[in-house]
């Protein structure tokens, strides 16, 4: 095979470089427009051909658009800077269309004025709907807490029947409501002297109901090993209050307690249920004691059962 000179090389590489430079630079005047050859490459192929028929005013129109939470002043703003083709594009359009009002034309303007105001005031009603939700879902709650309130005593029961009605009624009440407490009907009212820990503290005592003239009382024995002076026990509260006051006027300050009697009635009374759990409790009171009554709480909270 024979052998290319170098020089014939060298000129080779340096033809190929000047035809790849060439068309480059052809291929640069072309894109930039800068060939004005019109039989070869039409204007219409070009890049400020494209460029101008993208701007045509006749087609141009305005869309009415606001954004959100902006004010009209803003949004006309806005629309200033566009581009002188759109204000030439509006005037040619009123020059061009003599029957069309120049009301017409305003009110085409105002559009996005209109929309923004639009937006801004749902904005207002939304942010004035917000507390009123709020408010309302504060008076719902208050409701069910006023529904779920309701009080019953249930009663009376003997000593012997009041464990067993205790338990068929805590069954009736649903889970999560209710605070069941008894309450004795028949109790003894126990006028007495403060508790003391020895015979000692409780000789002195009755030094001090001598002195005082009083002769009628009685030394029990209290809770563990304490020792209480008793001055009466009374199944009528009245008779209890006027021998405390009796011994006050003599310098003797005793203590009133309620206590209640071994044959003593009680009554449960059953707080914090609602409508559906005091039905619940009527109706096993009526299927299982016939003979008891189920009545509302008394106010104020803490009475006796009516």
């Amino acid at each position: 095979m024979p052998t290319i000179p170098q020089g014939v090389r060298e000129m080779l590489r340096a033809l190929l470089l000047v035809m790849f430079l060439t068309a480059n630079a052809a291929l640069a005047a072309v894109q930039f427009g800068w060939l004005k050859w019109r039989d070869v490459l039409p204007a219409t192929g070009r890049e400020p051909a494209r460029i101008e028929k993208q701007l045509e005013p006749e087609r141009i129109r305005l869309t009415g658009a606001a954004i959100s939470g902006q004010s009209p002043a803003a949004a006309a703003s806005d629309t200033t800077p566009a581009s002188g083709g759109v204000r030439d594009a509006q005037a040619s359009r009123v020059e061009a269309s003599p029957g069309v009002s120049g009301t017409s034309a305003l009110s085409s303007s105002s559009a996005p004025s209109a929309l923004a105001l639009t937006t801004l005031a749902a904005n207002q009603a939304a942010a004035t709907a917000t507390p009123n939700a709020v408010s309302g879902d504060a008076a719902a709650s208050q409701a069910a807490a006023t529904v779920a309130s309701l009080c019953l005593d249930v009663g009376p029961f003997t000593a012997s029947d009041a464990q067993q009605a205790r338990g068929l009624l805590l069954a009736a009440l649903p889970a999560g409501q209710g605070d069941i407490q008894s309450v004795a009907l028949d109790k003894q009212y126990w006028v007495h002297l403060e508790p003391v820990p020895n015979k000692a503290a409780a000789d002195k005592q009755v030094a001090r109901l001598r002195a005082a003239g009083v002769t009628e009382y009685f030394l029990l024995n209290g809770d563990g090993s304490t020792l209480v002076v008793s001055l009466g026990l009374f199944n009528d509260e009245a008779r209890a209050v006027r021998l405390m006051a009796t011994a006050q006027k003599r310098g003797i300050t005793p203590q009133l307690n309620e206590r209640p009697n071994a044959k003593s009635r009680i009554v449960y009374r059953i707080a914090g249920i609602n409508a559906n759990a005091a039905a619940q409790i009527r109706g096993v009171v009526t299927q299982q004691w016939s003979a008891r009554w189920v009545r509302s709480c008394p106010a104020p909270a803490g009475s006796a059962p009516g």
